[in-house]
């Protein structure tokens, strides 16, 4: 070799061949879901799958990405990797988004909202694609948080607004705080050691487990008499007089007022995020949910 002649990089071989998106991916998913099982069914794939998936990776990069004996915690590598690998799969999906929105733009705009919201955000739905400068149809899914971020990872929506999902989420735009508040009638059947009649969504829900656990947490007993997936069926459920439910603070309907019972414990508050596949969607979307959260935000 001449002097001053650049020595040729040696690196590895498996690393110079790249790493695959759907590896990648798969990866992430396991970080996030800290499981294999719950990854794989975010995915659509199979279990074995993301396991094999994630070794490969770990043959590629030629290093453990966890700690030994750790839940799924990271090591040096894994950080790397989950790191890079996070912000590689937001550049990718966003130029296929973007590539198929600009052959495809009068194509349908998948939209995911949770049924407390979807009075709200419905009818600005049409502001929503003006911002995006699409004469695109709609495709409104209308599900709980769960099911909308699992859809959403799954390619299955363009743009979501979440109640209570993980703030490592890729794809989040913008994040913010709701309280929430127990709403409904007060009265003595409520009080002592007489279990307080609940309105809530189903078991699993951020909501749900929230108001149980607060209610655990400060030994007042409960019974859930009614519930529902749909808020509308809930608030109504709840202005009747059948229970107390726990509700984002700012959305409740006409005619349903803040419980005053003394017993019941106060409540925590959760996280409502916005996710999207593309800049234009992210910015079309946090106008399109803006007043409503400065709504949420002055309560």
């Amino acid at each position: 070799m001449y002097k001053g002649e650049i020595e040729p990089h040696t690196g590895s071989a498996s690393l110079m061949r790249g790493i695959p998106i759907d590896i990648l991916r798969a990866f992430v998913a396991v970080v996030e879901a800290r499981g294999f099982t719950r990854a794989a069914e975010e995915l659509g794939r199979t279990q074995p799958t993301i396991s094999l998936q994630v070794k490969r990776l770990e043959e590629l990069v030629e290093a453990p990405l966890f700690k030994k004996g750790g839940r799924f915690e990271l090591s040096g590598v894994g950080e790397v990797c989950f790191d890079y690998g996070k912000r590689l799969l937001r550049l990718h999906d966003d130029m296929l988004d973007e590539v198929g929105g600009r052959n495809n733009p009068n194509g349908a705009l998948r939209i995911g909202m949770p049924s407390e919201f979807a009075s709200v955000l419905a009818p600005r739905l049409a502001q929503l694609r003006a911002d995006a400068e699409t004469r695109a149809t709609f495709e409104v899914m209308v599900e709980s948080s769960q099911a909308l971020s699992a859809a959403f990872r799954q390619n299955a929506l363009d743009v979501a607004f979440v109640i209570g999902a993980g703030e490592s989420e890729p794809y989040r735009i913008e994040q913010w705080r709701g309280q929430l508040r127990w709403f409904g009638p007060a009265s003595d059947r409520h009080a002592g050691d007489r279990p307080a009649p609940l309105v809530v969504p189903p078991e699993g829900s951020l909501i749900h487990e929230a108001a149980t656990g607060a209610l655990r947490a400060h030994g007042r007993k409960f019974d859930i008499v009614c519930t529902s997936s749909d808020f509308a069926v809930l608030a109504a459920a709840a202005a009747a007089g059948l229970g107390v439910m726990p509700m984002i603070e700012g959305l409740a309907a006409e005619g349903l007022r803040p419980c005053l019972d003394k017993s019941l414990p106060p409540l925590p508050e959760v996280t409502l995020l916005l996710l999207a596949r593309s800049r234009t969607l992210a910015l079309a979307s946090r106008r399109w949910v803006a007043s409503m959260v400065e709504t949420l935000q002055s309560v």
